[in-house]
């Protein structure tokens, strides 16, 4: 009798190594795939509500808090009373606010709204003129929900006027600048309610035809790209600017005496907000994808050592090479045509092709001849004889055409050159720090035989501003600003505009280049302790 074999527990409950395998990669690949989902949805900056609505011809929107606390703070700071151009009252950021038919507005208002309203601003077509002569804006104010949002407008509207595609148009009651004026609607988009206000229903048939096309500024991918490089917070002020149709708007206006709108800029969003010690500012531009594609500049790290403390204004880049590349053409255009005409030399030929290293420009005070600023260009070349060529023959044209004196003060290793005007007073200067660090300098000399004791990296006020420099940097020291007062490099700033800045002690700004269509800023003001409530 032959006895059949059973197969035993243990080879019953043998696993096939693939299998196993196969389970793993499938659980591993599901929880990378569901953290980078998250990843993604969590770390997208939220989109303001109100851009859903706002049309694609908008000229700029301006996304505002509805919570007071973050303007009482502000005004506690004294900026806005600082500011002259903030004293005229305008319809719709008047000092006054908006004011709800008599509502109150912690009690009756805000509690129905959500948290961000935004103002879009609308370019004047013959509709509008019509109906007033002011620019057409519309202000977007989503409620909390659909009940909420009817039971808001039930509060603000006064008699029926039309209906636009479907939506009911009322006049708005009590709201400035007139009691009378304006036209108010509760528009639904994606289960969601916004009031919606203007005082041209020209404006509010557009926002209409927009929420019901699904087609608002906040669908544009280029948008969507912008702001996800944002800090994902809710800032005081959030800006949308379209810069080619804000600019040809201009233009058309009858005071309008801006140049041709460069093609180079698309469109700017950015956000701002403040602490007691500063207002912080972000921003991303974008161009078009047909442009040039835009190139990362490196980080300028040793010019900022050459310079003293007390510098007033300072720009460098780490790569100039890659900054030019990166300049719009008309700024380049300019830029050659003010070299050809001071110098006659060919600012592309002559001196392009060896600044390839980091660049800088600033405004030094020289305190033996009473804190006047000097202009000073310092420049990093791989290339010192082309370098030295090109000085030579810049050497040249400034003794022929303009008659100044050349002559040799230093010699070899580093030599340096200083040009004067008659009856040998200097006004111009240029050497060699290294083998690789030339400079230029312009007005009142200063002594760059030497590193300055205490230099630009050095200061306080430059880290405040500038604690982690990117690409390309600039800062100016708004506390010594006066020192540039009165001085021939410059144009005299007018009283409203030093009066504006008097608050702010410096700024900072960094950019960088995030690809090859846009680019990240980021700005600081420090202001001054006495601008503190």
């Amino acid at each position: 009798m032959t006895t059949q074999s059973q197969p035993s527990v243990g080879s019953r409950l043998r696993v096939r190594p693939w299998l196993v395998g196969g389970v793993a990669v499938v659980i591993v690949g599901t929880a990378a795939a569901a953290g980078v989902f998250l990843w993604q949805r969590f770390s997208q900056r939220p989109i303001a509500p109100g851009m859903a609505l706002a049309p694609n011809n908008a000229l700029l929107t301006l996304t505002l808090p509805t919570d007071p606390q973050p303007w009482e703070a502000l005004v506690k700071s004294g900026l806005l009373q600082a500011q002259p151009w903030l004293n005229p009252t305008y319809d719709p950021l008047s000092p006054e606010g908006v004011n709800l038919a008599q509502l109150d507005y912690l009690k009756d208002v805000r509690p129905l709204i959500g948290d961000r309203a935004t103002l879009v601003l609308l370019p004047i077509t013959p509709a509008s003129v019509k109906e007033s002569p002011v620019p057409p804006y519309i202000w977007v104010v989503p409620t909390l929900n659909v009940p909420m949002g009817e039971q808001l407008l039930q509060r603000v509207i006064g008699e029926p006027i039309t209906e636009i595609n479907g939506v009911k148009i009322f006049r708005a009651k009590g709201i400035l600048p007139d009691p009378h004026s304006g036209a108010i609607a509760l528009l639904k988009h994606q289960d969601h309610a916004y009031i919606v206000w203007s005082q041209h229903q020209s404006a509010l048939q557009q926002v209409i035809a927009t929420a019901q096309a699904n087609n608002g500024i906040a669908s544009q991918p280029t948008y969507q790209r912008a702001i996800k490089g944002l800090s994902n917070h809710r800032p005081l002020v959030e800006l949308y600017l379209n810069l080619p149709t804000f600019l040809a708007s201009q233009m058309a206006a009858p005071e309008g005496n801006l140049p041709e709108p460069p093609r180079e800029l698309q469109g700017i969003v950015l956000t701002a907000d403040m602490t007691p010690e500063q207002i912080a500012v972000e921003a991303v531009t974008w161009r078009p994808e047909q442009n040039q594609a835009l190139v990362r500049e490196g980080q300028s790290r040793e010019l900022s050592r050459l310079v003293p403390e007390t510098t007033l204004a300072f720009y460098s880049t780490g790569s100039f090479k890659h900054l030019w590349q990166n300049t719009p053409a008309s700024v380049k255009a300019t830029i050659a045509s003010t070299v050809k005409d001071l110098t006659g030399l060919d600012w592309q030929q002559t001196f392009v092709p060896w600044m390839d290293g980091e660049f800088a420009a600033a405004f030094v005070p020289v305190p033996n001849l009473g804190n006047a600023p000097s202009l000073l260009f310092l420049a990093q070349t791989s290339n010192r004889p082309q370098a030295s060529q090109s000085l030579s023959q810049l050497d040249t044209q400034i003794r022929d055409r303009l008659r100044w004196q050349v002559q040799p003060t230093a010699t070899d290793p580093q030599p340096l050159i200083t040009w004067r005007i008659p009856p040998g007073l200097p006004v111009g200067q240029h050497g060699w720090l290294n083998d690789q660090i030339l400079f230029l300098g312009l007005g009142p000399l200063m002594d760059m035989s030497r590193r300055p004791e205490r230099s630009l990296a050095d200061s306080p006020l430059y880290r405040a501003v500038l604690p982690q420099p990117k690409d390309t940097q600039f800062y100016l020291n708004l506390s010594n600003l006066g020192s540039l007062q009165n001085n021939l490099l410059l144009p005299e700033l007018a009283p409203e505009v030093v009066r504006s800045l008097q608050p702010f002690a410096a700024l900072g700004i960094t950019s960088h280049v995030r690809d090859n269509r846009f680019t990240h800023y980021i700005a600081r003001i420090r202001l001054k302790p006495t601008s503190l409530p």
